[in-house]
C-alpha cells in the first residue's frame, strides 16, 4: 500500500515513513501546520487516493482530504483528536465549532462511503470483537505486516508523567 502521509510536524511525518512496511511506501507527505495546500501536496503525486484514514477530524482537514479522494473510496473517521474534548481540547490548529462537521456535498460528489471507526465504542457494546481484533492486529505484527511504534516507555508508578505526556501531546 502506498502511503501519502499527513500529520501536524515533520517530526511526526518523519516517523510515519520509518513505519511503513512491506511493499508499500510513503509516497507524499503533507504537513497540515504548515503553509502548504493538502490538495497541491495530494495531486503533485497522485491524481487521487482510495482511501482517507483521518485520525484528526475537523471541517478543513476533512474538506481537503475529501478533494482528493477518488470517486467511490472510503473515509475513515476513527478519531477526532480536534474536537475540544480530545488531548484536553487542544487539537493541533483545530476549528473546534467546525471538529465534527464533514461537507456532505463532497461526499455526495465523490460517492464517498464514510465509515465510523470508533473502537472503544464497538468494544464495549460488543466485548466478543475485542479477541478476534487483537488476535489479528496479533498476527499482523508477528507477519512484519504492521510494526507498532512505541514513544514513550514508562513505568507503572509513573503513570502520572505517562498521561501527561499524552495529553501534552508529546507522544506519537
Amino acid at each position: 500500500v502506498n502511503v501519502i502521509a499527513t500529520g501536524g510536524s515533520d517530526h511526526k511525518l518523519d516517523v510515519v515513513e520509518k513505519q511503513c512496511l512491506g511493499e508499500g511506501k510513503v509516497i507524499g507527505r503533507h504537513n497540515y501546520n504548515s503553509e502548504s495546500s493538502l490538495v497541491k501536496d495530494v495531486k503533485g503525486v497522485v491524481k487521487a487516493v482510495d482511501v482517507v484514514y483521518d485520525t484528526v477530524g475537523g471541517l478543513e482537514l476533512g474538506k481537503n482530504s475529501l478533494k482528493v479522494l477518488k470517486f467511490g473510496g472510503r473515509y475513515c473517521i476513527v478519531g477526532w483528536t480536534s474536537t475540544p474534548f480530545a488531548g484536553g481540547g487542544r487539537g493541533a490548529g483545530a476549528n473546534h465549532a467546525t471538529a465534527n462537521v464533514l461537507p456532505t456535498n463532497l461526499i455526495m460528489m465523490k460517492g464517498a462511503q464514510v465509515i465510523g471507526c470508533p473502537v472503544a465504542i464497538h468494544t464495549n457494546l460488543d466485548p466478543s470483537i475485542r479477541k478476534p481484533r487483537m488476535e489479528t492486529i496479533n498476527r499482523l505484527v508477528k507477519d512484519g505486516l504492521i510494526k507498532p511504534h512505541i514513544s514513550h516507555e514508562f513505568k507503572l508508578a509513573d503513570a502520572k508523567e505517562a498521561l501527561l505526556a499524552k495529553w501534552n501531546r508529546k507522544s506519537l
